[in-house]
């Protein structure tokens, strides 16, 4: 143990030294990701199918706010969009104002649950979304969260749906809305999800700030059982094709996920738990005190071996004084 608590502190050190170029690389591997991610996804846009437009795109966004590459990641989508059906376009940039509108509204700095939960939702692993915002963020943040699974399963649907929406145009031109708007808003599967990943960033997030002794590892458990009761039960009652296997591999990966962030954030040695009280001309004060499990970082000593030889002209001018002053 003592050696993973050295190798966190010094994980932090190289973290606070060079952190300024940490956050641009993070930057830039989101945004690459994102962006190669929805030409894969889409790909209706054969022109920026070239791989150096996301390479570039994405080292553009490194000198800016992540906010940036969420709008660019839209822009980006609705370009996709609009090659494959203009009526696909509009519904989402309607649906893309109304949520930036709500997103910039309450959470303007969590763009990351917005960029990130699509693209763990490509790699099937989403549960880490909630558990990580649950114990790291802010509870408003689950706004940002919900934007990013809207924006998964809007695309889902245009995907399920792209034959019929690449079609030439027929005599009804409202169909393709309809089928969209109809196939959105009716997603049952969206909603179950949306519940289901809500109720547990705020289980999470209520549980760990509680007073208790192993607060954050109580809220992990509680929390992911919670969620996987809620998405297998919306499996069972909706007769989705949903792999069960993943749901429990991504629960997996959100409980590993969430004892890391423990480790690194909060770990405390509840061995040690001490609980004293005072007061004042006011109040009776209680107090519990847990303390944290640290270690000092070793000390190098250098041993000098080799000391180089003075001179005798040398330590006089160090000094300055005579040279004839040491010949006594």
């Amino acid at each position: 143990m003592t050696q993973l608590l050295e190798m966190r502190e010094r994980l932090r050190s190289i973290y606070g030294r060079f952190e300024i170029y940490f956050i641009p690389a993070i930057r830039f591997v989101l945004a690459l990701a994102a962006f190669l991610a929805i030409n894969q996804s889409l790909g209706y846009m054969k022109k920026l199918a070239n791989p150096v437009i996301p390479i570039v795109l994405a080292l553009a966004c490194t000198f800016f706010p992540i906010s940036c590459t969420v709008l660019l990641a839209a822009v980006l989508i609705l370009a996709h969009l609009a090659a494959l059906s203009l009526e696909a376009a509009v519904i989402g940039l309607l649906l893309f104002v109304l949520m930036f509108l709500v997103y910039f509204r309450f959470v303007p700095k969590g763009s990351y649950s917005t960029l990130v939960t699509p693209l763990l939702y490509c790699v099937r692993i989403p549960q880490i979304v909630p558990t990580a915002l649950g114990l790291g963020a802010k509870l408003h943040s689950v706004v940002a969260m919900v934007c990013g699974m809207i924006t998964f399963y809007f695309l889902k649907v245009v995907k399920a749906n792209d034959t019929l929406l690449a079609m030439a145009e027929t005599e009804e031109e409202t169909s393709k809305f309809s089928v969209l708007l109809h196939a959105l808003l009716e997603n049952q599967e969206m909603y179950v999800a949306i519940v289901a990943f809500v109720l547990t960033a705020i289980v999470i997030h209520v549980i760990r700030r509680q007073s208790v002794d192993y607060a954050w590892p109580l809220a992990i458990a509680i929390g992911n059982v919670l969620n996987l009761a809620i998405l297998l039960a919306g499996i069972f009652i909706l007769d989705t094709k949903e792999n069960i296997l993943w749901i429990f591999l991504g629960t997996a990966a959100a409980v590993v996920i969430g004892l890391l962030m423990q480790f690194f954030l909060f770990h405390l040695d509840y061995l040690r738990t001490e609980r004293v009280q005072f007061e004042d001309d006011e109040y009776y004060y209680y107090v519990k005190a847990v303390p944290k499990v640290y270690v000092h970082s070793k000390e190098k000593k250098v041993k000098q071996i080799n000391r180089r030889s003075i001179n005798k002209k040398e330590l006089a001018e160090e000094f300055d004084i005579s040279q004839d002053l040491l010949d006594d």
